[in-house]
């Protein structure tokens, strides 16, 4: 039997190593899903208002904190570790490990759930919700126990069905704007549009998981529970520590996008968070365009690193590098000059105040965008560690930013500081890839 990942791997054609294709149905997917999830936000500004969309994201702010904290992920390993039994042509492998992942996720989320159920009292002490929307918190910690589709993201990927994946997108947020537009017509109340954010947290799991499940039934004739766990750590040398440090990665990143919500919350008001929330939001859907050259060039990365192609490996990284660069700069000049126009006039007069918020955000956004590539080269070069250490220092800097300057400076250092993290994280990233291949050429 052939994997279409063999046949992606191990195309040339063009100077971005044949991965165009995939990117170019990702980028296209995730342009619809950039442009519907900012038709959503406008929606919601329009109908909650700054406060209201402040106080939502208190809501969603600590469980989902706590689901990045102690849900290990499996999905870069699963890549990692898959695609070496597939050089290897080792179906049994692969089997074992798509179990293996599946068990975790599965274990993870529960964990997860049953930390943030737990737990949510105590933190509120500082976030300081009111008591009816401390239970909206309860009832959204709940849905942790969805959070289950990791593996099968990662056999999509592994699969080369960059389409599904595109597909599964898209359909959440369709569905996302779609319920908000309905919502938004029958002029419902704060605790509708609350329940719109629990069913799309679950739809980009659940579906997910239903796909990826269908492709591992179409794709390998063996069912996945013929095959014995037993082994899997053996055929996979250092994989708990390449899931360790690859998620103490994540964590590091993303506890940024959910942490600062929660230490905002005990230092401004909710007024403020609104405001921060819409430059954040914003900032993050142009992220979207990086998203898809990760997910595709990460599987390439890491094989050109199994073939000794050191040349071809920092070509394209550098290539993409330069792309994104260019992609992302023309936005923060639009927004830089014409910002106090588009604001006011997307959500509403009295998000005026987000302009300079926003601005600074897309320009970290186009740093990080810019230098994500190195994430994936860094992960697919073994270099989980160092790429650790980075994250982690950047990350503190940030966090440890907020306590010192937000209460002297207001709402505006967060962003600032956000800009000072991601300046870090891509000069560390910047220079341990280029470490590395310099001493991997040495050692040649």
């Amino acid at each position: 039997m052939e994997f279409s990942i063999r046949k992606f791997i191990h195309s040339r054609s063009g100077s971005f190593e044949g991965v165009l294709k995939h990117i170019g149905i990702l980028i296209s997917a995730n342009a619809i899903v950039a442009l519907l999830g900012l038709c959503t936000l406008v929606v919601m500004t329009r109908s909650l208002g700054v406060v209201g969309l402040g106080l939502l994201a208190l809501i969603e702010a600590y469980p989902r904190a706590v689901d990045l904290i102690f849900r290990f992920e499996p999905l870069q390993a699963v890549i990692r570790y898959g695609t070496k039994a597939l050089e290897r042509n080792d179906e049994t492998a692969l089997l074992r490990l798509i179990k293996w992942g599946t068990l975790l996720d599965f274990c993870g989320a529960a964990f997860a759930a049953v930390i943030a159920l737990s737990t949510l009292s105590i933190a509120n002490h500082w976030i300081d919700l009111p008591q009816d929307q401390l239970m909206l918190a309860y009832i959204f910690a709940a849905t942790l126990f969805g959070y289950a589709s990791t593996t099968s993201v990662a056999v999509l990927r592994l699969f080369s069905r960059f389409d599904l994946y595109a597909k599964v997108l898209v359909i959440t947020a369709f569905a996302r704007f779609l319920l908000a537009v309905v919502l938004w017509l029958l002029d419902a109340p704060f605790i509708a549009f609350f329940w719109l954010v629990v069913v799309d947290a679950l739809l980009q799991h659940i579906l997910p998981l239903i796909i990826g499940w269908s492709l591992i039934k179409k794709r390998i004739d063996r069912p996945v529970h013929s095959v014995s766990m037993s082994g899997v750590l053996a055929e996979n040398p250092g994989i708990l520590r390449y899931i360790f440090n690859a998620n103490a990665n994540v964590l590091s990143r993303n506890s940024t996008k959910q942490l600062d919500i929660i230490i905002l919350g005990g230092l401004v008001s909710p007024r403020d968070i609104g405001l921060y929330q819409i430059a954040k939001r914003v900032a993050l859907s142009a992220l979207r365009v990086s998203k898809p050259i990760q997910t595709v060039i990460f599987p390439k990365l890491a094989q050109l690193w199994e073939q000794g192609e050191r040349t071809r490996l920092q070509r394209l990284v550098f290539r993409f590098h330069t792309l994104l660069l260019c992609l992302g700069a023309p936005v923060v000049l639009v927004f830089f000059f014409w910002g106090e126009k588009i604001i006011p006039t997307i959500f509403g007069a009295e998000f005026s105040d987000a302009t300079p918020l926003l601005t600074i955000q897309l320009a970290a956004s186009t740093v990080f965008m810019a230098s994500s590539v190195f994430n994936s080269a860094l992960l697919g070069i073994d270099q989980d560690r160092q790429l650790l250490m980075v994250t982690l220092t950047s990350s503190l800097v940030f966090l440890g930013g907020l306590f010192l300057f937000v209460p002297s400076f207001g709402i505006i250092a967060a962003s600032w500081l956000t800009l000072v993290m991601n300046v870090i994280w891509s000069a560390g990233c910047y220079f341990f890839f280029i470490k590395r291949m310099r001493d991997s050429t040495r050692a040649l």
